[in-house]
């Protein structure tokens, strides 16, 4: 019998996101005293904490469909709509940022590009990890 792979919880998998994302901002701030007028490295730390506000948003999003997926009968299509909605305001966050970037010397558009990105990342590559390491215990006494 095949149990369904544990995925976390989507606050779970937030909490830990912005843990594993704070503590790479903190291994940057070096960087930035070393090299104070660093743009690359100002860009990313601004990137990363507005990447994290990006997936704070979604998260919000997603428990709100949630909520009002048990409140009333939602179809398909609806869902859709309600999920767009929210796409929208963050993506206009995204192209703010990146075009404040643009317009200011003192961040790198490059850095910022790179500090949005890297929640994804690491959002990514925890859960994969999460069911790699499931995987394999299961395989491991499996073959026992």
């Amino acid at each position: 019998m095949q149990r369904p792979a544990p995925i976390r919880n989507i606050d779970q998998q937030l909490t830990r996101t912005k843990r594993f994302m704070i503590l790479v901002i903190i291994l940057t701030l070096p960087g930035l005293i070393i090299n104070p007028g660093d743009t690359l490295i100002l860009g990313f730390i601004v990137g990363g904490i507005f990447g994290i506000i990006n997936c704070i948003l979604l998260v919000k999003r997603m428990n709100s469909l949630m909520e009002l997926m048990k409140q009333t009968d939602i179809n398909q299509k609806r869902a859709k709509a309600f999920m767009r909605a929210g796409f929208y305001p963050r993506m206009a966050l995204i192209v703010g940022i990146i075009a404040l970037a643009g317009r200011v010397d003192f961040l790198s558009i490059y850095g910022v590009g790179a500090g949005l990105l890297v929640p994804t990342v690491i959002t990514v590559v925890d859960a994969n990890l999460a069911l790699y390491r499931y995987y394999t215990a299961r395989d491991a006494v499996d073959k026992i």
